[in-house]
């Protein structure tokens, strides 16, 4: 019997079929039971082999020529052939490869990660479940800021979390940095737990959790009291950044501002059934309010301006749209994707128009309430007032009432300022403004 001509890639593009033929077979001389197989579609590298345990010989698919090439057809036939003479069959060896290969995905970093975060929202205390993944995901999923990701979980080490906790406190944000490493700690102690540390391949001991002797004193962490808000040029700067942007990003970002320096979760996930637009209110259900448990919901009032954005939302919408006002799941559940990375370097590129070869020094979102606040004070609105416009509250008070007139009138005065200096015709907040005509 003549030996079969071994295979190369130029013999194999040329192999036709003739009009008569509907499939051709041609075995590579160089590895044994290698066979292209051609049709009128396509080109397949099978190897033509009798698997342990069955009568008739069996083809298995390799690969299509060209997306496989020869040189790999051949590293695969000549595996699978020291299978077989193992007495292996190379389709349950691929089946028991991808059951191991699901087994050490469940058991990444990552995909614990990605449960403990789904099961934020059951906590007894989940209040601020929302920004808490929020922060799990910029700080621990994102590849860029974490090079051990996809690690098996049982082989994250103490020196990498810890070296991660020290970069976030080197972009100047060591709050940040104090609130990544409480979350860190909950989550090793969640994936420790009784029903699941074997689950993920952990040996449930003390040596399962990596930080479990790690402390924020020990690593020079101190939640200290912020002092960033953002000047004239700053503030117009956002507002030109979010007016840029699409829904659901841009609208939110502004309605932070024109509902009094709201908390990011309070916005995103603000739901229809909550605004009484007769009423120009907003109700907050005290299950999304900061200390709502001893503070009860919360009132916003809405200006004439917010509720000309909502509106627009809701034109926006299509029928059949649930209750979250800002989703991208029809409504059915609020959007928590805000990459505030991105917009905050929107929002520098702003600035660099309005202040040519200048810098914004590092700030947040929550920045915004300080504004808000600061700007209250400054047109004379009360102390008491302010403050709860901005959702700060006395836990104990034997005065229950929710000054609604009065934040109405408070919020009626920080927009028409606000807009005034976002427009370029005031200078700032100040009540002694000479640019202010009140």
């Amino acid at each position: 019997m003549t030996r079969a001509r071994a295979l190369d890639t130029e013999r194999i593009e040329k192999f036709r079929l003739k009009k008569d033929e509907t499939r051709l077979e041609w075995r590579d001389g160089k590895t044994p039971n290698l066979v292209v197989r051609v049709g009128r579609r396509d080109k397949v590298f099978i190897l033509m082999v009798r698997c342990p345990g069955e009568r008739d010989p069996t083809r298995l698919k390799i690969g299509t020529f060209p997306e496989t090439t020869l040189d790999r057809a051949r590293e695969v036939a000549a595996e699978w052939n020291g299978m077989l003479e193992r007495g292996l069959d190379p389709r349950k060896e691929a089946e028991r490869r991808e059951r191991e290969a699901a087994v050490d995905h469940r058991r990444s970093f990552r995909s614990a990660m990605e449960d403990y975060i789904a099961w934020l929202p059951n906590r007894t205390r989940n209040c601020h479940a929302a920004a808490d993944a929020n922060c799990l995901r910029a700080e621990f999923l994102h590849p860029k800021r974490n090079d051990w990701i996809d690690k098996a979980l049982a082989d994250v080490t103490k020196a990498e979390v810890g070296m991660l906790i020290d970069d976030i406190r080197g972009r100047g944000v060591p709050g940040r940095a104090l609130e990544a490493l409480g979350l860190i700690k909950g989550f090793f102690v969640w994936v420790n737990g009784a029903a699941r540390y074997q689950g993920y391949g952990l040996p449930g001991n003390v040596t399962g959790n990596p930080v479990a002797d790690v402390t924020a004193e020990s690593m020079q962490l101190a939640r200290g009291v912020r002092e960033r808000t953002l000047d004239v040029a700053e503030l117009r700067a956002y507002w030109r950044a979010s007016v840029a942007m699409v829904y659901p990003d841009g609208p939110m970002y502004r309605l932070v501002l024109l509902t009094g320096g709201r908390r990011r979760d309070e916005v995103e996930g603000m739901r229809w059934s909550e605004i009484d637009i007769g009423k120009r209110l907003w109700t907050i259900p005290k299950e999304r309010v900061k200390h709502g448990n001893e503070l009860g919901e919360l009132y916003v009032v809405l200006t004439d301006e917010a509720i000309a954005l909502l509106e627009e939302l809701r034109r926006g919408q299509p029928e059949g749209w649930g209750d979250c006002i800002f989703s991208v799941t029809n409504g059915q559940s609020p959007y928590t994707g805000y990459d505030m990375d991105d917009f905050r370097a929107r929002v520098e590129e702003e600035y660099r128009k309005l202040r040519p070869g200048s810098a914004m020094d590092g700030w947040w979102l929550h920045d915004m309430r300080r504004v808000v606040r600061t700007a209250m004070s400054q047109l004379g609105v009360p102390k008491e007032i302010a403050d709860y416009v901005i959702g700060h509250r006395k836990k104990k008070d034997y005065n229950q009432d929710r000054f609604i007139p009065q934040c109405r009138k408070a919020m009626r005065q920080f927009t028409d300022r606000l807009f005034r200096v976002i427009g370029g015709s005031a200078a700032g907040f100040q009540a002694d403004d000479p640019d202010n005509g009140e």
